[in-house]
């Protein structure tokens, strides 16, 4: 268990951690206070590594200018790399396991040089591994760890397309059960089913392909004449590829079932289950659900590629205010916070960034889920199973004799599991949940009629983060347009936010559509959210089982920016289209 800071006299910090010449300009510029640099010092210590680097881990400081003192010093150039769009043929000359072990990223080759950002230029080791890999002598400048894992992470489809480019052409003819294996693969009664090896190869194609165009659900849909296949990309189903045709579709549904080890003389009655593959050594999870229709079964993979997910709040596209007032809630040792927003909006993924950064020996953190979509190292998590009476409230009964710190709840759905939860942040415990309501307002009304007494509520619940995803405009290409009165009037544009701009024209943005973003002028997803934090004009509103509408206008003057306006500054950055905010929230 970490010491505290009064347990480590001045004098010996002192003497352990003598001022550095980036500690004194830190200190000097006033970045930095000599408290804060005392608790730094001090996690340094018990963390064994050198304060330098617990400075820019730490959080307390703000990366640019320590960085840009770093560079100075090293005699190296600093680059802001959230500014830089490099070519994808030169990003994937490097491996992304290599990019991500390293901390690395090419950004454009010249002569016989590869231009990288590097959280350590200086590491020759390094610079000479990258030239045998590439062949390229390594030029290097100096950018922040976060700031390249992000830019891998936006990378990571062309990553995965140059890996699935090599995999498609081996499908053929006689690559069925071979792919199959190299895939991860191992079913037993592959040798037994050679007259289906077409099929195999045919799945094996569906799922490569869904992996291709980054898909979160294949929907293989049969029709009178054929089975549709469709995509959904980016929150959108999409027709990328042909249909299969009638005499196949049953046997591809069976394939998938065998894969799931389910029954495939069973047609009369939705199964549902799972299968794992093994892409260059990453897992990937495909839950399963088929279904009876009139034209035969129908099937939905949802794909779970947990290599592309980051688990870091600041790279899901929350505003930096946003998150700074969320994370101030995560200090708090009880009380409930709880994520709103429709399915598919992103509070599984916001849930586990903030699991990310409580997760430590020192906590006994435990969640009860139906089903668990991501797995993490040192806390304890329960699969939700109803049929044998493993309930929500179930769980959280034996959760609360296990002396947990932190408890989180996959989904509020009755009054039972509402109460638990409740009563847990009243014995001390931080719960987290979701709810499925429009807004974050809307989530208080939802536990109000429940049947949940006000005064409880209002005593317990500390913040509400309501959330949505929206598409963001394809950078390859993205143009930009001055818009007109009429479509200003109808975003309701005020003149605060017109002033951000000064004398330059206002310009909106689009995607025209291109080959990277499949022709829909949209690339990748970024959240949108609203934070409704309770005070005490909330808590007497809450109590007076006030309408929701009260509410989130007592929220808004306390300073929280609605979801509506939160997407207004994404058009305005051009990161997002007006059409695409529309769609995902209430104009108001």
């Amino acid at each position: 268990m970490s010491q505290k800071l009064d347990e480590y006299p001045p004098d010996l910090l002192d003497s352990r951690f003598p001022l550095t010449s980036l500690e004194k300009k830190l200190l000097e510029s006033g970045a930095l206070d000599r408290s804060t640099l005392r608790k730094i010092q001090v996690q340094a210590m018990e963390r064994g590594v050198f304060v330098e680097e617990e400075i820019l881990d730490s959080g307390f400081v703000e990366e640019e200018p320590v960085l840009k003192i770093i560079a100075k010093r090293q005699n190296v150039p600093y680059l802001i790399l959230d500014t830089i769009e490099p070519n994808p043929d030169v990003v994937t000359l490097l491996e992304q396991d290599f990019c991500e072990e390293h901390n690395v990223f090419p950004i454009r080759t010249e002569g016989s040089y590869m231009h990288l950002a590097m959280a350590d230029p200086k590491n020759i080791r390094l610079r000479d591994e990258i030239r045998e890999i590439t062949g390229f002598s390594a030029k290097g400048y100096l950018s922040s760890k976060g700031s390249i894992k992000k830019k891998i992470f936006e990378y990571r489809a062309h990553f995965r397309k140059k890996i699935i480019e090599m995999l498609l052409k081996s499908v053929g003819k006689d690559q069925g059960i071979q792919l199959t294996r190299e895939m991860g693969i191992e079913i037993e009664d592959l040798k037994k089913l050679p007259e289906q090896t077409e099929i195999i190869r045919l799945v094996n194609l569906l799922i490569l392909q869904a992996l291709q165009f980054h898909a979160s659900d294949i929907h293989l849909m049969p029709s009178v004449e054929a089975m549709n296949v469709r995509f959904r990309v980016d929150g959108v189903l999409q027709e990328l590829v042909d249909p299969i045709t009638y005499d196949k579709a049953e046997q591809v549904v069976n394939r998938i079932k065998i894969l799931c080890d389910l029954d495939i003389t069973e047609r009369r009655m939705p199964q549902d289950g799972h299968f794992r593959i093994v892409l260059e050594g990453q897992d990937i999870d495909f839950r399963v659900v088929t279904s009876p229709t009139i034209f035969g079964e129908k099937a939905v993979l949802r794909v779970l590629d947990r290599s592309t997910t980051v688990l870091d709040m600041r790279h899901l596209g929350f505003e930096t205010t946003l998150i700074q007032k969320f994370r101030k809630h995560l200090s708090k040792p009880h009380g409930i916070i709880t994520m709103t927003g429709p399915t598919g909006s992103g509070k599984t993924t916001t849930l586990y960034s903030a699991l990310k950064i409580l997760n430590s020996k020192e906590k006994n953190i435990t969640t009860v889920e139906n089903p668990i979509e991501y797995r993490m190292n040192d806390i304890t998590q329960i699969q939700v199973n109803p049929d044998i009476g493993l309930t929500f409230a179930h769980c959280l009964r034996s959760i609360l004799r296990q002396d947990p710190d932190i408890i989180l709840i996959g989904e509020i759905r009755d009054l039972d599991t509402t109460e638990i939860a409740i009563r847990a942040s009243l014995t001390g415990h931080l719960v987290f949940a979701t709810l499925h309501t429009n807004n974050a307002g809307g989530a208080i009304t939802r536990l109000l009629d429940m049947g949940v007494e006000p005064y409880l509520l209002a005593s317990t619940l500390r913040c509400v983060l309501s959330q949505r995803l929206v598409r963001t405009i394809c950078k390859q290409c993205r143009n930009e347009y001055i818009p007109d009165a009429a479509m200003l009037e109808e975003i309701r544009l005020n003149l605060d936010d017109m002033a951000k701009f000064g004398d330059e024209p206002l310009k909106f943005a689009y995607g025209k559509g291109c080959g990277h973003c499949f022709q829909t002028g949209f690339y990748g997803r970024t959240a949108i959210g609203e934070l409704l934090e309770t005070n005490d004009e909330i808590r007497d509103l809450i109590v007076n089982r006030a309408h929701t509408i009260h509410i989130e206008e007592a929220a808004i003057r306390n300073g929280m920016v609605s979801l509506n306006k939160d997407g207004l500054r994404k058009i305005l950055a051009s990161e997002t289209t007006y059409e695409e905010v529309a769609s995902q929230t209430e104009v108001v």
